[in-house]
């Protein structure tokens, strides 16, 4: 599967993308910050981000590593990293043969905004063991 391909379904499903050059195609999603970066060399990798939810500054950064590796141990098919100082969520996804590309764009979007609501709670202090089923 191209990135011509998953730009389409996109716009198909409702998102007005923009190009971000040197890092993909940008669009909101519940009012979420959404890039989908594609990997020229491999069109059967799918990856999105939910870039820039959080800064990390010298005094922060300690907490905000601890949270990070928290969230990531509390929640599937994501992962929340630090980079340009930023805390970021990604979701990839590896494509095999048939693919219903909606429904795998449909769940990354889920993970995309539970995950970010799940590092901006336990950042603030709130702390939980299990994702709600609407954070789903």
């Amino acid at each position: 599967m191209n990135k011509t391909e998953v730009l389409e379904k996109l716009e198909v499903i409702g998102f007005e993308v923009d190009e971000v050059p040197d890092f993909g195609y940008l669009f909101k999603y519940e009012g979420l910050n959404i890039l989908f970066m594609p990997d020229d060399d491999d069109g059967d990798f799918l990856r999105f981000a939910a870039p820039n939810i959080f800064d990390v500054t010298d005094e922060n950064r300690n907490l905000v590593l601890d949270v990070v590796n928290d969230t990531n141990m509390s929640v599937k098919y994501s992962k929340s990293c630090v980079f340009t100082n930023r805390v970021w969520v990604f979701y990839e996804h590896r494509l095999f043969g048939e693919n219903d590309l909606e429904e795998i764009i449909e769940h990354c979007l889920l993970l995309l905004r539970a995950t970010t609501a799940v590092f901006l709670r336990k950042i603030e202090g709130d702390d939980f063991e299990e994702l709600n089923e609407d954070d789903e």
